[in-house]
Parts: C-alpha cells; structure tokens; sequence
C-alpha cells in the first residue's frame, strides 16, 4: 500500500469512527467483482462470439453506471475458445481459478458450455450459455436462448393449424439434435396429424447439400424443417439455388444470416425468443446504445442499427438476469444464485423475462417471423411463456 493510499484509507477510518452520517464507499474503489467472457473469438464463429462480448461489455457497463454489484464494480475478462473443447476447458479453469470470476457466459457450441459447466462445478459457480439449447438442465447451468420444447411445440403448432403436414427434417448430426430435437419434431408433428417422412442428418463441415435436396424434392413435402448449425448459409443457398418449392422452416435464422445468404432467406420461417424487428421501447433502446458504443465498422447494419445477433441478446439477457440474482441472495455461489433466480423478472429487449421454477432455463414468448426482403422478420405470432423439458 502506498502512502497516499494509506492516508485515503486512515482518513475514511477516522470518519467513519467520528460517525460521519453519509459515508458512501465509491464503486471506483472497491476491488472489482470479475464475470468471464468464454467465446470463439477465432475461426467460423468468430463472428458471434465478438456478437457476445460486446453484448456483455454493454451489460457490464450499464451495471456499473448503476453502481455495480454488491458495492464492486463489475469486471469482463476474456477468453478464446478456439472453437476447441480442450481449449475451452483450459480457458475456463483460468477464468474460475486465476481470475476468480463469479460466472462464466458466451459460449456457442454445445461443447464449450461441457468443458465450462465442468469447470464451474469444481468451483461452485455459474454458467450462463447464451444459445439456443436441448433443453439442458445442471446444478450450474442458465441457459437463455429457447430449449427445444419451446421453440418446437409452438412452431409445429402454428404450422400445422390447417390440418396435418408433411415434413421433411435436415439437421447437424450432434449428439443433442439426435437424442432430443428430431424426436421433439417427430412427436409434434405426429400429435397434430403430420408426418415426418425423410430425416437427414449432416457432419460438421458438408458443404454439398445437391443430392439430399434432389431426394427431398422427389418426396414433395409441404415443409422443410432445417437445423444445419455449421454452415446454414451455403445450405440456404443451395436450398434455393434447386428452386425448391416446401416452405422453409428453422431454429437457426437471424437477420446476419438473411444478410449473409443475400436473398435466398427471404420467406424462411424462424423461431426465436429475439428479433430486432420486436417493438419495445427496451429493443429500441438497446439497440441505439449497442449501435452507438459497442459494434465496430464491420458489424452490417439494418437501417439506422448495428445487427445484433440472437447469440448477443442472450448474452446480454444472460449478464442482467445474473446481476439481479446476486443482489438478491447477495451471493455469487451457484447454489445461492439459482435459488435466487426464479424470483428474477426483467423487461428486456425480448420482452418481459423470468427464469423457470429450477433455475435452468428462461420464460419468454417464443416468437415466429418471416424473413422478408429487406433482411428484417415480420412478426407473425407470439405464444405465451412456455416451461422448458429438462434433459439430462
């Protein structure tokens, strides 16, 4: 301790004794409370994991404009994951026991948010993984993005008002869409009348999608369902480039990806707890302020906004739900904070956001749009908050 700092410290001591009324500790002060930021900053997904960091930078700073956490600033420290598991496990191990972070957010893989829940379990604390999920459920695990029953049932539901479908599935062959999505789609579809008749599934790195869109084609389905996670733009592309007349349905489709396929995502139905075409004076807000202060030159945009990917907003949800749950256990241990968190509710850029009874999983509406031509989505319907299905 330096002498100047010393002096600072003995005088706030004396004042405090002399029972000075009013005393407040400035945040800048305090030793900072850490959160970490586990994302692919390299590689394919380099693109969301930035999407993410600068949505926790913004939750970060709107936190500490309001004076922080448990009278702590709040600290962002980062770390690539090199879109590697290993790497991932590594990074977050640093991330608890170096940095001592009270949780960890911004993976995007499946496989990230195992090496970091593996991580967080020894150290007793939170992981928040911002992506659309299977439905996963662990003592140190909150997920924001939609679990598959939520994005699922009410999709199926909406599809299929007119009677039954038939259906055609394409998927990232992934442990989690095999044991639990194209079940989840098969079910539905069977509940109201519909059948499933051909099912694809598609390794991490295919790029030629011509003879199961050619088999699809034959079949004549009325709907295409596809879940690609690995290159859903060259599919999109390919999917249009056969002129292929079933209507195109997915979980995976943000406004990135309609500017990215450069037209040929117009008219795909997507499914999603986010869209900034969602009309709320928080949205908007949100938007204005991420455009202004956190997306670099090379972020696109849609009209007066930066975009903002699905990933981003979870990300941002993620922070802010974590944040109030540790004001009121007033506690960054994992048991504390999930027990906090279904008392949580936020009116967020998603719309007003609670978390399930378990801690797991958020409740928001489930909302279904239409990419248009202009890379925006219409909204064309909404449900109510859903609870998730746990799995595992």
């Amino acid at each position: 301790m330096n002498r100047r700092t010393f002096v600072h410290k003995l005088a706030l001591a004396a004042a405090a004794s002399a029972g000075m009324p009013g005393l407040v500790y400035p945040v800048r002060a305090a030793t900072p409370l850490r959160i970490g930021l586990l994302a692919p900053l390299s590689g394919p997904l380099a693109r969301v994991g930035e999407a993410n960091r600068s949505c926790a930078a913004l939750a970060v700073d709107e936190i500490n404009a309001a004076g922080g956490l448990l009278g702590c600033p709040l600290e962002l420290r980062v770390e690539d994951t090199q879109m590697s598991t290993a790497v991932a496990l590594d990074k977050a191990r640093q991330l608890f026991m170096r940095d001592e972070v009270a949780m960890i957010t911004g993976m995007v893989l499946p496989s990230e948010r195992e090496a970091a829940l593996q991580a967080a379990s020894a150290a007793q604390r939170l992981v928040v993984y911002p992506n659309f999920d299977e439905g996963r459920c662990h003592a140190n695990l909150l997920t924001t993005g939609l679990a598959v029953d939520q994005r699922i049932e009410p999709t199926i539901e909406w599809l299929m008002r007119d009677g039954g479908q038939t259906v055609c599935v394409v998927a990232s062959d992934i442990g989690s869409n095999r044991r639990v999505l194209v079940p989840e789609l098969q079910a539905s579809i069977a509940r109201r009348g519909g059948k499933v008749l051909d099912v694809n599934w598609f390794p991490f790195g295919t790029r030629d999608y011509g003879a199961v869109l050619q088999r699809i084609a034959s079949l004549g389905p009325q709907i295409v369902w596809h879940s690609i996670g690995d290159d859903p733009v060259t599919f999109v592309k390919q999917y249009r480039s056969f002129a292929m007349k079933p209507q195109l349905v997915s979980d995976i489709a943000h406004e990135s990806l309609c500017i990215a396929t450069e037209g040929a995502s117009t008219g795909t139905i997507g499914v999603s707890s986010y869209f900034m075409s969602i009309d709320n004076a928080v949205n908007r807000d949100f938007l204005k302020r991420y455009t202004a202060h956190y997306a670099d030159a090379h972020v696109p945009r849609l009209g007066p906004y930066a975009v903002v990917l699905p990933h981003g907003e979870n990300t941002y949800v993620g922070v802010l739900l974590f944040a109030q749950a540790v004001r009121a256990s007033g506690s960054v241990e994992s048991g504390r904070v999930k027990a906090a968190l279904p008392a949580v509710s936020m009116a967020l850029p998603r719309g007003t956001t609670g978390v399930s009874r378990d801690g797991a999983h958020v409740l928001c509406e489930t909302r279904i749009a239409r990419a248009q031509a202009d890379n925006r989505f219409a909204l064309l319907d909404s449900t109510e908050q859903s609870v998730p299905v746990c799995h595992g």
